[in-house]
């Protein structure tokens, strides 16, 4: 029980600077020993005068000589426990430098013996190779990130290119231009959405500090939310059952209203036609609750996980023409705010989402 709590206050099994220390004291003493025990020795078998204080002075000196140079030996040796790993982290950093994460430093994690590490070293190969690890996935996230861009931006791209296109060679009726010219403005404002996304998401990636100065009537900024959707998508005639007592809240608005704006907007998107969509706020101690209960398509259980990444979308989000981002936004927001997103969804069913915010 003393060995284990002794392991767990210390981070090191030993330190280099101990192991420097006692490398140098046992090979000295050790060298020394080696060195005196030779000198007797051929002493003994070599001479058989008397000894003169000159030949004791000559032998004190034939003794230093050797076991300075059996010291230096014997360190040259040892300390290539400390130089290999090194070379392997500066040779590491070179790699990395040039653009392979996939490079890592190979160490034993059993002469730990229980402790956090070995020494120092041990702890910077492993901080090492979690950086690599951490850089690897960003690469694959930033390639990921340039291939789904350039998809999302091409397909309305080319719709545009390809109505516009017709248009210009002309032998259209009246009405044939106008649902033309209808598909392209809704194509563009689907592009200029795409875009706004991205760089708000990038926006929200680069913040890590808000200001939570906003005193907001959260029932009253939903309602907004609800009223201002509303128009985009009447001609579902979609009914709203709306629980939303009087709450107050000390955050910041701008970020609040995206967030009800996104999952409303997706709620909408998603149900049938005159369906119900049930909005519910309540408060509890330190913890503001909102939820939204829609009766739409829903999501099978395996597409649930991966919702919040960035640009994923399941076949029935790529039906409603959607970016795949909106999600991501909210998810980012709510780790600005300290917040929390339960999403729970059965295919055929609908979607309920809670909004978990602390009040501090």
């Amino acid at each position: 029980m003393k060995q284990e709590k002794e392991k767990s206050q210390r981070k090191y099994r030993k330190d280099l600077r101990h192991y420097f220390a006692e490398s140098v004291i046992v090979t000295v003493c050790v060298c020394c020993l080696i060195a005196v025990f030779m000198v007797g020795i051929c002493l003994k078998i070599f001479y058989h005068q008397t000894l003169t204080p000159v030949l004791l002075y000559g032998i004190c000196l034939i003794i230093c000589c050797v076991t300075v140079c059996l010291t230096g030996i014997s360190l040259f040796v040892r300390t290539k426990k400390i130089t290999t790993p090194v070379t392997r982290v500066s040779e590491a950093i070179m790699q990395i430098s040039e653009g392979d994460f996939k490079i890592r430093i190979p160490h034993s994690v059993k002469k730990r013996e229980g402790y956090a590490y070995e020494n120092e070293l041990d702890e910077l190969v492993n901080n090492l190779n979690k950086m690599v690890s951490e850089l690897e996935g960003m690469d694959y996230m930033r390639k990921d990130f340039m291939s789904n861009v350039s998809h999302e931006v091409k397909t309305p791209v080319a719709a545009i290119t390809g109505l516009s296109e017709i248009l210009l060679d002309g032998n259209l009726s009246e009405e044939d231009q106008r649902e033309y010219l209808s598909l392209v403005h809704q194509e563009s404002v689907r592009l200029s959405d795409l875009c706004e996304n991205m760089l708000r998401m990038s926006r929200l990636d680069h913040q890590e500090i808000i200001s939570e100065n906003d005193e907001i009537r959260l029932d009253e900024q939903i309602r907004k939310c609800v009223i201002l959707l509303s128009e985009k998508w009447q001609m579902k005639n979609i009914e709203f059952v709306l629980e939303l007592p009087a709450v107050t809240i000390v955050s910041e608005k701008n970020l609040l209203m995206q967030i009800w704006m996104n999952l409303l907007d997706n709620a909408m998107k998603y149900s049938e036609n005159n369906s119900i969509i049930e909005i519910g706020l309540s408060q509890k101690e330190s913890e503001i609750s909102v939820s939204i209960r829609d009766y739409g398509i829903g999501i099978s259980p395996e597409k649930q996980s991966k919702i919040f990444e960035r640009f994923y979308q399941c076949e029935e989000s790529h039906k409603k023409q959607g970016s795949g981002l909106g999600l991501s936004i909210v998810k980012r927001i709510l780790e600005l705010l300290g917040g929390n997103i339960i999403y729970e969804s059965r295919l055929g069913e609908g979607t309920k989402v809670t909004v978990v915010l602390t009040i501090y």
